[in-house]
């Protein structure tokens, strides 16, 4: 009895060696190891450079400019960074969504491409689950972009809150610039 205890057990130490041999890591995901891993903490907030170009009363509106500009553009490896795909901010508990009359995009800025633009939950990112005025149009090569958002009312200029999306080696991303703040200017 004693030898087939012993037997028994060294079945089983055995049969967990080759089993523990044969197991995967537990982090190995063949989806993840086919494209590269991007670290925790890989978010580059200043991978473009955002400029507020103007801030201007326009025909009794204000229209706020900003242009986004990749200053290091690649492949996304090496330091350098993908194009943009799209990029959105957030606003403060006093802004008032009625306020926006409109919003355009120019690749120039001079010609400028209206959009009828909304506030909400971008579902194509996952780094901002909150609203958003999402800019869905991105910037080539180390060209500027240009962004329009027209106001009735006047804001004052304060650092604001914003997200941006690019190709599959960088991860959303949030970050500040210069851009609206809470406080409507009297009129």
């Amino acid at each position: 009895m004693l030898l087939f205890g012993l037997f028994a057990i060294g079945l089983l130490f055995c049969g967990c060696q080759r089993e523990s041999k044969q197991s995967l890591p537990a982090n190995h995901d063949p989806v993840l190891t086919s494209r590269p891993v991007i670290p925790p903490g890989a978010c580059n907030s200043n991978a473009y450079v955002i400029t507020l170009e103007s801030k201007t009363l326009v025909g009794g509106n204000w229209e706020w400019v900003w242009s986004v500009r990749n200053p290091n553009p690649g492949n996304g490896l090496n330091g350098t960074v993908q194009d943009l795909s799209h990029w959105g901010m957030q606003f403060g508990d006093c802004f008032l969504w009625s306020d926006v009359v409109g919003a355009a995009i120019s690749r120039n800025g001079n010609n400028w491409a209206n959009f009828t633009p909304r506030y909400e939950v971008d579902p194509s990112q996952d780094c901002v689950t909150t609203p958003v005025l999402k800019f869905d149009t991105g910037t080539t090569g180390s060209a500027k972009t240009y962004y329009k958002l027209i106001l009735k009312k006047d804001y004052t200029t304060g650092s604001s809150d914003g997200y941006y999306k690019s190709g599959v080696r960088m991860p959303c991303c949030t970050f500040k610039f210069q851009g609206i703040g809470c406080v409507q200017i009297p009129t």
